[in-house]
């Protein structure tokens, strides 16, 4: 018989604990790497609704005719989306004011507020 050599190398175990520590690793950095991405994605949704709601009061401010008072809605089609916006207008008491509030979401069923800005448009005096 030969008596016992030390050999040199890992053990099984050592290999199978390694291969675990670099699946763990690479499985949440995939993970992260996919939330960013989504969160890109939602940021740049939210931006470009920003647009839509600022383009919008814009529009009211050059068209220099106070908006009615009450909700309405419309569609637009901007970078790619399909958003519906929503205009509230009310008028505020002892103020020479008008507030317009814009919301805007995407044009899907059970979508959720993507945006939501105010402005003060002054009436024209009586």
């Amino acid at each position: 018989m030969h008596p016992f050599i030390k050999q040199k190398g890992f053990t099984l175990v050592e290999v199978l604990v390694a291969l675990l520590i670099v699946a763990v690793t690479l499985g949440a950095g995939i993970r992260a790497l996919t939330q960013a991405t989504d969160l890109s994605g939602a940021l740049d949704r939210r931006m470009i609704a920003r647009w839509v709601a600022e383009d919008h009061i814009a529009l009211l401010r050059a068209q220099q005719s106070l908006p009615k008072e009450g909700q309405i809605e419309g569609q637009v089609n901007q970078a790619g989306l399909s958003l519906i916006w929503s205009e509230t207008s009310e008028t505020l008491a002892h103020s020479p004011f008008i507030k317009i509030t814009v919301r805007v979401r995407e044009d899907k069923p059970d979508a959720t507020q993507l945006v939501q800005i105010a402005a003060f448009i002054l009436q024209s005096p009586p």
